[in-house]
């Protein structure tokens, strides 16, 4: 089982892009906090990035990707000390073709430099260790991007598509940007391993099975000392390494999970509630309805009427 491709699935992943373009110094952008992620893609030049929680600036040079998971407020910029517009002020200009770092028609000699901008949208309101871990920056610079070199397909094809805008670019980009944070994601997971975070965990034998396990029968009565001895583990030290990597319980996070399969059967099928609630572990409907609103603050029949009618109205 793809423990991760599980959760993301989970979550709806959504991303497309915002431009590709090329700047003429001075220029710089200040992005505000939002509700989805977003990443910056250096075809060609330098640049200096800012976080508002770090007041060490990242020189970041060509072929450097920098993703901010969690929204993370920062500013980008071709020097330190550049004025930066607003980044939702840029965004709109370029998407209506009207440039703010455009070449000045009698300097032939300014540098020049080529970025994407982009962002995945997903269900932060969830609650999933894998939220709860997100670092506010991943940066892949040339030396690890030369570690992941799956990274590369889907940049050239971001970069591609986005250059020519073909029939059907609009799709496969937002897909391509859709695999680009996945795989970004997956590179942070392998940078990671030796740290003790959700990520690390879905490289680690044991608890990656016991990840597994109750992803692929969260309908299976489980318990702490059931899926410790499914790893070979004791009870006490496969409660204790689950609850330090992943950051709670195992049966807190089992709970959590087939709370999150639930709603994504409701919303994904027309399977009776019922039958939901059998597949992801109870076999009574009034508790399955109970733990559902309690976890979600609405019931399920609340939930499928919604997306019934959202469908309806598409």
């Amino acid at each position: 089982m793809d423990v991760l491709g599980d959760v993301l699935r989970v979550l709806r992943l959504r991303g497309s892009l915002y431009f590709n373009t090329c700047f003429c110094a001075p220029w710089g952008m200040q992005m505000s906090s939002s509700s989805h992620a977003s990443f910056h893609i250096i075809v060609k030049g330098d640049a200096w990035l800012k976080l508002d929680s770090d007041a060490k600036p990242i020189k970041l040079q060509q072929g450097d990707i920098v993703l901010f998971p969690t929204s993370a407020p920062h500013a980008i910029s071709d020097k330190l000390d550049s004025q930066c517009l607003k980044g939702e002020e840029v965004v709109t200009a370029y998407q209506n073709q009207q440039p703010l770092f455009a070449a000045n028609s009698t300097d032939n000699n300014q540098p020049e430099f080529n970025i994407i901008c982009g962002y995945v949208e997903f269900d932060r309101s969830l609650s999933h260790p894998f939220l709860s871990n997100l670092p506010e920056l991943i940066h892949i610079d040339g030396q690890l991007r030369s570690r992941f070199k799956w990274l590369d397909s889907a940049i050239e094809q971001i970069v591609l598509e986005s250059s020519e805008q073909q029939p059907g670019s609009a799709v496969l980009i937002d897909r391509f940007t859709e695999i680009l944070f996945i795989q970004m994601i997956r590179s942070y997971a392998q940078i990671q391993v030796k740290s003790h975070s959700y990520f690390s965990a879905l490289l680690d034998n044991q608890l990656c099975t016991a990840l597994s396990l109750m992803h692929n029968a969260a309908d299976r009565d489980w318990s702490v000392e059931l899926l410790a001895g499914e790893v070979a583990m004791s009870r006490s030290a496969f409660y204790a390494r689950f609850n330090d990597y992943i950051g709670v319980p195992p049966m807190k996070y089992l709970f959590e999970w087939r709370m999150l399969q639930a709603k994504q059967k409701i919303q994904s099928s027309q399977k009776s509630l019922s039958l939901v609630a059998q597949e992801v572990g109870y076999q009574s409907d009034s508790a399955f309805q109970k733990a559902f609103k309690r976890f979600f603050s609405y019931t399920p029949a609340s939930l499928r009427k919604k997306n019934n009618a959202d469908t309806d109205s598409r």
